[in-house]
């Protein structure tokens, strides 16, 4: 099992519209909305890391308002 943390910055005032389309996410197991820096961080977890990164890559960046993210990955 491989698992992420990921801190998202996004577009000021449409933190909660991120936050309901990142808890749609497949894979996505806990998602909390933070103050400071960046507005969110979601816990992703995938059986490997070729899926955790696809998850990342085409579905957490893709989503409207997301402007940066940072990426820790487990180890």
């Amino acid at each position: 099992m491989s698992k992420a943390f990921v801190a998202i910055h996004c577009q000021t005032g449409k933190e909660n519209p991120v936050i309901r389309s990142l808890m749609e996410i497949r894979g996505v197991s806990e998602v909390t909305g933070v103050l400071g820096l960046y507005d969110v961080v979601i816990k992703i977890e995938a059986p490997n890391s070729s899926v955790l990164e696809e998850i990342i890559t085409k579905y957490v960046r893709k989503v409207p308002h997301v402007l940066i993210t940072m990426t820790l990955i487990v180890i």
